[in-house]
């Protein structure tokens, strides 16, 4: 074994990496990315490499991470940490997605067996984390190793419980290890980590990112809240980073918030696409995802429309799985927001190959939401038939693994039960809107009422929302036509509690109150509603000044 020669990483918030023409070139002379504290084993030379692929690892900036962590061991080739760092880089926990052979390859570059890699480490903790890799990229399904990875970091926790990179690391994996949906206990514990980090270190950009993933939902956004305010001031140069507050702002029903985060995170992934020649797919299409859906809660229908039109053309140029899968949603939410069943955006055409039910689904609903609209009975009964058709077929080839928190521009492969559930809560609106042209009201509520308890039972749907329609919103919109004020209003509040300040559900509480003589609650609606919009004209005329 060589001998070690330790090396504080100290990371500040600035931290000028290298200098002169060469760093020009590359574009970045001067990185922010956080700070963090860190003793490893290699040369001198090959420190920064690390230290700026450890950054970009925790603000899941996987490639650039990759890059730096393959320089880093190109410039010292015995640095065992590199290859560790480069091989996690292919484990895109939050995702649901890892790249195992690459990983192995990696590993393998290092020494061929396991127990050869781990004579490579320097001190006990590198032999540790070079074990912890081992496992997750071991043997067995991926579902059974992230939960033998979740459980070895559990040990190196207790192990070295003043090591900041051995808390983040095992907090990221405790929400790594949930399969399906959300798991309270699983996500508060991976909270509590994150915030012991930032208690000692404010600037650490892992617990920032894991804490605000802890507590993505509306129930718990608020503790994130001051960590969403922080992460994108401490990590400026990732564009996730950038992007990741407006997860909580999202779950606050903060619009302002929302579109200046993803307006800011768009504009940086450009910034580098342009700097490295990369195609389309370094875009963004995550934040402009959901700078969308901010501007249609802001009622910025021509910022909206121009975003449909760049992304239409985006993914005509290069046709990719992520461009499709992100083209059906941003279609489901702009038709749904701006009821623009009649717009151009109504006739886009999607190549729907090797995309999942999820996508399926939300390609029939928008055809069967413009069939209702032409009270077309025959074509929603069609389109039922095909969509319970995939379904069933998606039943066969069922997945363990959950949706992605963030990031994944679409599940491509086997489809899991939330994918089928949600699938199946737009299948049943249409059930209900079919019952409703034929004049059938107790079948249509039958329906609409059950695809309010299948959404009442399935996990939350970070940032926009999967069901592009929500159930509780549809239902309060028939009940309304229906002259049931005041069961509307009950459905409105749900969708309110799901998705706090969506704009459809609070014209939807103020035309139910109105209509009760509920002056309190028509007061508060409209109050809301004229904020957003004043806040939303406030911004835009700050952009064009």
């Amino acid at each position: 074994m060589k001998i070690p020669n330790q090396i504080a990483l100290i990371l500040v918030l600035l931290t000028t990496y290298c200098s002169g023409p060469q760093a020009e070139k590359e574009g970045a002379s001067t990185s922010r990315l956080g700070e963090i504290h860190l003793q490893v084993t290699g040369a001198d030379a090959a420190q920064p490499y690390f230290e700026k692929g450890l950054l970009l690892l925790h603000s899941f900036e996987y490639e650039d991470a990759r890059a730096e962590f393959q320089k880093a061991r190109e410039t010292d080739s015995t640095f065992a940490m590199a290859y560790w760092g480069e091989a996690m880089t292919h484990n895109h926990g939050l995702w649901r997605r890892q790249n195992y052979e690459e990983a192995k390859a990696v590993l393998e570059k290092l020494a061929p067996s396991a127990s050869e890699r781990l004579e490579k480490a320097g001190t006990e903790m590198e032999r540790d984390l070079l074990q912890a890799v081992e496992v997750l990229y071991g043997e067995g399904e991926k579902v059974d190793r992230d939960k033998a990875y979740a459980a070895f970091m559990e040990q190196l926790y207790e192990k070295y419980p003043n090591s900041h990179e051995v808390a983040a690391f095992y907090a990221l994996s405790l929400l790594g290890a949930v399969p399906v949906g959300r798991d309270e206990e699983a996500y508060e514990k991976g909270a509590a980590i994150a915030e012991g980090i930032l208690k000692e270190n404010p600037n650490h950009p892992g617990a920032l990112h894991y804490l605000i993933h802890s507590y993505d939902d509306p129930g718990h956004a608020q503790l994130a809240k001051q960590a969403a305010d922080s992460y994108a001031e401490v990590a400026p140069d990732a564009a996730h980073a950038l992007h990741m507050p407006s997860h909580i702002y999202v779950a606050l029903g903060m619009w302002h918030e929302v579109v200046a985060s993803n307006e800011a995170s768009y504009a940086a992934s450009i910034k580098r696409m342009e700097r490295k020649e990369l195609d389309n797919d370094a875009r963004s299409y995550h934040a402009f995802h959901w700078l969308l859906y901010g501007y249609l809660q802001q009622g910025r229908q021509e910022d909206a429309r121009h975003i449909m039109e760049q992304m239409e053309q985006y993914t005509k140029e290069l046709p990719s799985q992520s461009a499709r899968s992100y083209l059906v949603r941003m279609k489901g939410n702009y038709l749904v927001e701006m009821e623009a069943w009649d717009s151009p955006v109504a006739d886009i055409e999607i190549d729907l190959d090797e995309l999942n039910i999820t996508f399926h689904a939300i390609a029939h609903f928008l055809e069967g939401m413009k069939a209702y609209r032409k009270q077309d009975a025959s074509g929603i009964e069609s389109l039922l038939e095909e969509m319970a058709s995939v379904r069933q077929q998606a039943a066969m080839s069922v997945d363990s693994e959950g949706v992605p928190m963030c990031g994944a521009g679409g599940r491509y492969g086997k489809p899991n039960q939330l994918d089928i559930d949600q699938a199946y809560i737009l299948e049943l609106e249409l059930k209900g809107l079919l019952a409703t042209l034929k004049k059938q009201p107790q079948e249509a509520e039958r329906w609409l009422k059950q695809a309010t308890d299948l959404e009442d039972n399935i996990s939350y749907s970070y940032g926009p929302p999967e069901v592009v329609k929500p159930s509780y919103e549809l239902y309060g919109e028939w009940l309304l036509e229906q002259g049931r004020p005041e069961d509307a209003l009950q459905q409105f509040e749900r969708a309110l509690k799901r998705g706090p300040q969506r704009v459809q559900a609070l014209n939807g509480t103020l035309q139910a109150a109105r209509a009760l003589g509920k002056e309190e609650e028509v007061k508060a609606a409209q109050q809301s509603l004229d904020e957003i919009r004043a806040k939303a004209e406030e911004q835009r005329k700050g952009r064009l000044s």
